[in-house]
């Protein structure tokens, strides 16, 4: 997962979130690897946060298991300020966004 400190995550952030996934899922984080630079570039264009990237692989990692076409489909359904300002505040309100 080292490919995520090239969007300023720490080693220490990197460790949070392998700790707190199991391993079937930091495995397919890695094996996606493309998809998962394209997400994280998609969503850091938009706004959003690294404090929220972390917090997005913590607790919804999930959302890196979507394809960047699938989210920027489902983005455009919603405000996608009001989106990235919801998930900047608190990563869980991902929950209300219907995918």
């Amino acid at each position: 997962m080292d490919f995520l400190i090239q969007y300023n995550l720490k080693k220490e952030e990197i460790n949070d979130i392998v700790n707190n996934n199991c391993s079937n899922v930091i495995n397919n984080i890695i094996l996606n690897k493309r998809n998962v630079i394209s997400i994280v570039e998609y969503l850091l264009e938009l706004g959003i946060t690294l404090d929220t990237l972390r917090d997005l692989f913590i607790n919804q990692i999930g959302i890196f298991f979507r394809t960047r076409a699938e989210l920027e489909r489902v983005f455009e359904e919603y405000e996608i300020d009001s989106i990235v300002k919801s998930l900047n505040y608190d990563v869980n309100t991902l929950d209300l966004i219907e995918f």
